[in-house]
Order: C-alpha cells, then sequence, then structure tokens
C-alpha cells in the first residue's frame, strides 16, 4: 500500500465513526422527546388527580381509589394525546 491509500482508508473509517455517533445522537434526541412527553403527561395526570381529591374535600365526599386511578389514567392519556398535536410541527435536527 503506497501512503497516499493508507490516509484515504484512515480518513474513511473516521468518517465512519463519526456517521454512528451521529446516528447515536438522532436516537438520544428521539428518545428524550419521548421522556419529555411521558413527564409531561404524567405531571398532567398528578395535577388532574390532586384536583379531583381537592374538589371531593370541599364537597366532603371520599374519593376512592378506583376513581382516582381512573381519573388518572383518563387525563394521562389525554395529555399524551395533547402533546402528539401539538407537537406535529416537525423540527430540525
Amino acid at each position: 500500500m503506497r501512503g497516499s491509500e493508507k490516509i484515504y482508508k484512515a480518513r474513511s473509517k473516521s468518517q465512519f465513526a463519526r456517521e454512528r455517533y451521529g446516528e447515536r445522537m438522532r436516537i438520544l434526541y428521539e428518545l428524550s422527546w419521548l421522556w419529555e412527553t411521558l413527564v409531561i403527561a404524567l405531571a398532567a395526570a398528578a395535577v388532574c388527580v390532586v384536583c379531583a381529591m381537592l374538589i371531593c374535600k370541599a364537597v366532603k365526599k371520599n374519593l376512592s381509589k378506583k376513581t382516582a386511578a381512573v381519573i388518572g389514567a383518563a387525563a394521562f392519556a389525554g395529555a399524551v394525546l395533547a402533546v402528539i398535536v401539538i407537537a406535529r410541527t416537525p423540527m430540525p435536527l
């Protein structure tokens, strides 16, 4: 092998490594968006359950665990749908 061929091979290997690194960063970016969505949805669900508990306390009724779970699940699903609808605008990587 000549010296120029060795340099070309070394450059192509480093370029390949950079491309693989870029692909990993894109995957991490997508996963971070997923985690942000889940945190927003869980926070919204917690706020809804707390509001339901406060309303029941003001009316002087007990909120059952089953009802709280249903309210939390519905709020979580609604928040996930809301985030998906809001996030339809594509963002550049």
